[in-house]
């Protein structure tokens, strides 16, 4: 079976259902350098669109995988900032000619005050785009942007898009303990969502995978719950702890390289990949030891569970 490059899943999604993944940047290429970032610091920090990877072979990797499985949403996110690729909207046209199935784009929300950005995102179904800070200090401290991006910038970006998009639009807020969950910081949040048109929902989520600093940590959920009150709107708490279902019920067979495509993009536990992929622990936990005594993979703690990386990504 020819491997995947650039789709990835489908992953089981608290939000999306199945949801099959589409990678198309070189790993870790973003705006943002955040804290807590599952993949690790960014190796390629830039604001510059360019076609990273190929519309072309993104869409072919698209066309094959779509006809041997049909998935609940088809989501953009991965290894970077997927506004960055130049080709996102072409890409998206694409994927609308081949199939109704919903698509949704994960964003850090750094680059939507450029106009070709937000045009590229307007014929996707769901935008979750992030807004972490808008404090200009406490937006260092968590996202660490590159050269160029300013937090007034980036906020009015963000409101300019939710006044012209037409789709579904979910707000995230990830907050780590101690860095951007001082009450100064919510209050400015607060104050900040109030001021977004066409929310569907705010979604409030923190650290539950080993993080890129060790020093970062997850907020509470007493803390989250506080914090949920003062927001506005629709507010939901998603810290979505993957695994914690203990694993999937299938019963068939996954391939190293499935594995490895998953947790590449995804860091997770055992029962979070198996829960992934939706097969039974103990159907892929030979395949994760062997993965792991072969260099492929490596096990780092976090918030007292074991998560399985890949030690070098492509």
């Amino acid at each position: 079976m020819q491997r995947y490059k650039h789709v990835y899943g489908p992953v089981l999604s608290r939000r999306l259902g199945r949801s099959l993944g589409v990678d198309i940047l070189p790993f870790k290429t973003c705006s943002y350098d955040c804290v807590y970032c599952l993949l690790g610091r960014t190796k390629t920090h830039t604001m510059e669109l360019a076609e990273y990877v190929s519309r072309d072979a993104v869409l072919d990797e698209l066309e094959r995988k779509l006809a041997e499985d049909r998935p609940d949403a088809i989501s953009f996110a991965g290894s970077g900032e997927p506004t960055l690729n130049s080709a996102l909207g072409e890409i998206i046209a694409g994927i609308k000619k081949m199939t109704d199935v919903p698509v949704v784009v994960f964003t850090n929300s750094s680059l939507l005050w450029k106009p070709e950005v937000r045009d590229n995102l307007a014929q996707a179904d769901i935008i979750s785009p992030s807004m972490d800070a808008v404090v200009a200090q406490t937006l260092q401290r968590v996202n660490r942007p590159c050269e160029g991006l300013d937090c007034e910038t980036i906020y009015r970006g963000l409101q300019q898009f939710c006044h012209e998009f037409r789709g579904r639009i979910w707000l995230e807020i990830l907050l780590a303990a101690g860095i951007n969950d001082s009450q100064s910081d919510i209050e400015a949040l607060t104050k900040a969502v109030q001021g977004l048109e066409n929310l569907e929902c705010v979604q409030l989520n923190t650290v539950v995978r080993p993080p890129a600093e060790k020093y970062v940590g997850a907020v509470s959920r007493e803390r989250l719950e506080a914090i949920r009150a003062q927001l506005p709107g629709n507010v939901q708490i998603i810290a979505s702890f993957f695994g914690d279902k203990g694993g999937g019920h299938g019963k068939k067979t996954v391939t190293a390289d499935e594995i490895r495509d998953l947790v590449e993009r995804h860091p997770s536990t055992l029962e979070g990949i198996a829960e992934g992929l939706d097969v039974e622990v103990e159907r892929i936990r030979p395949t994760v030891e062997q993965l792991v005594g072969d260099g492929v993979l490596a096990a780092n703690e976090c918030e007292g569970k074991t998560f399985y990386v890949v030690t070098n990504p492509s």
